[in-house]
């Protein structure tokens, strides 16, 4: 069984929904299958996933040497698909390019070849805080990997 094959049947399962694949990780014992949607996709999504996926790779024999695991992409995972940008729009970012460069900001937008960010830099000038607001464009070509910045300090 073949990713290709795979992405083809969840997609089907999840066509005419608000759900989106995200990624598919195959390894010679596991299959990890990573599903999401706008306002965020609960267990019974994942379970109903993981049913379907069980049922139609059985007769295959493909259970047999691998583990399947249908799950959110975890907070931690890089952003991947465009429909991942649109739902963290407004989000703290970073941004790893393929270059090595990385930038900071608020995502701002987001669409089908690039997305844009906020990046705020303050400097000192006199003795005066100066603050500059720029928003950047990136294509989603040029990067590497984009994750998410948690703030867990309390105000």
């Amino acid at each position: 069984m073949e990713k290709e094959e795979i992405r083809t049947l969840v997609e089907a399962f999840i066509r005419g929904t608000d759900q989106f694949l995200v990624d598919i990780k195959l390894s010679p014992s596991r299959l990890a299958v990573f599903l999401d949607k706008p306002t965020g996709i609960t267990l019974e999504e994942c379970a109903a996933l993981n049913r379907h996926l069980s049922a139609e790779l059985e007769a295959t024999g493909f259970l047999e040497k691998h583990e399947l695991e249908v799950s959110s992409p975890g907070m931690d995972m890089p952003l991947v698909v465009m429909q991942q940008y649109l739902r963290r729009i407004g989000k703290e970012i970073k941004v790893m390019l393929k270059d090595g460069k990385e930038a900071k900001g608020i995502l701002q937008s987001a669409g089908e070849n690039d997305f844009e960010m906020l990046t705020v830099t303050e400097t000192k000038e006199l003795k005066k805080k100066i603050r500059t607001e720029a928003v950047q464009k990136f294509a989603y070509s040029d990067v590497r990997e984009t994750k998410l910045i948690f703030n867990f300090k309390l105000k």
